[in-house]
């Protein structure tokens, strides 16, 4: 679905009169209108009910969410289509450092989240991804790939509680010069904070050309190596499975082995 929000849609969440405007990133398929953000439903509607009770649950502490809107009528979605509160602010490249912090504070507000049924049921590419960094078992049929096999040699065990976290912080904050950041769509995991804050700093380094110093941003966990292998690992797998016809494995997959160079 590539096209802009049908009139039926923009009636139903009651921004008829706005002119909806595509918005950068992503696929192409997110548009602005009035004082919304109108996406094609990503998930289960389960999911997108559980987000929004859990995200009217956090308070928000030095940090905005964006929540799901409902029409009039009490839908959450309209033709297959799910409305966002638009929060002001934009990406900025290199405010690595700030966008751990700001998801250290989500995750300070999130721990009390219980995980639902319904994401133990995840077969996705981001559920069997994640799996893949933190269980060997499904690891093993990504082994055959040689950058995954060797951040696979180098796993051991991690200390850290399992809570909510938002496993892709990287291009999700905005920041505003007048307003806390906001954080828009979640992504969520059951896996420790600090795993959250990894995936940043391997996003830092693979795409946005950061220098290794950024893994400062785990501020010297001394289980930091064992999550940016795991972070690595995540977002390998997920290519992969993202891209099923690729003969060949990209060029940025080489840099991921430097994540725990010193």
């Amino acid at each position: 679905m590539t096209t802009r929000p049908p009139a039926s849609v923009l009636a139903a969440f009651e921004v008829a009169t706005a002119r909806p405007r595509r918005l950068a990133g992503g696929q192409g398929t997110t548009w602005s209108a009035g004082g919304l953000v109108l996406k094609p439903l990503d998930m289960s509607v389960e999911a997108l009910e559980w987000q929004e009770a859990v995200l009217s649950d956090i308070a928000e502490d030095g940090f905005r969410l964006a929540r799901p809107v409902r029409t009039r009528e009490g839908s959450l979605v309209v033709a297959g289509w799910s409305a966002w509160q638009r929060l002001d602010g934009q990406h900025l490249p290199g405010r690595w450092a700030d966008i751990g912090a700001v998801g250290e504070r989500f995750h300070r507000a999130s721990a009390h989240i219980p995980q639902p049924p319904w994401h133990q049921r995840r077969t996705d590419p981001f559920a069997v991804a994640d799996r893949a960094a933190w269980n060997a078992d499904a690891l093993a049929p990504f082994r055959s790939l040689p950058v995954i096999d060797q951040l696979g040699a180098r796993l051991e065990p991690v200390r850290g509680r399992d809570q909510l976290i938002h496993g892709d912080l990287s291009g999700n904050v905005l920041f505003h010069p007048r307003q806390a950041p906001g954080i828009i769509d979640l992504s969520p995991y059951w896996r420790p904070p600090l795993f959250a804050t990894a995936i940043v700093a391997v996003d830092a380094m693979v795409w946005e050309g950061a220098e290794h110093s950024v893994t400062g941003i785990l501020h010297g966990h001394p289980d930091a190596a064992q999550y940016l292998i795991r972070a690595a690992i995540f977002r390998a797998v997920m290519d992969h499975l993202s891209n099923p016809e690729r003969n060949e494995q990209p060029s940025w997959w080489r840099s991921l082995l430097r994540v725990t160079a010193s």
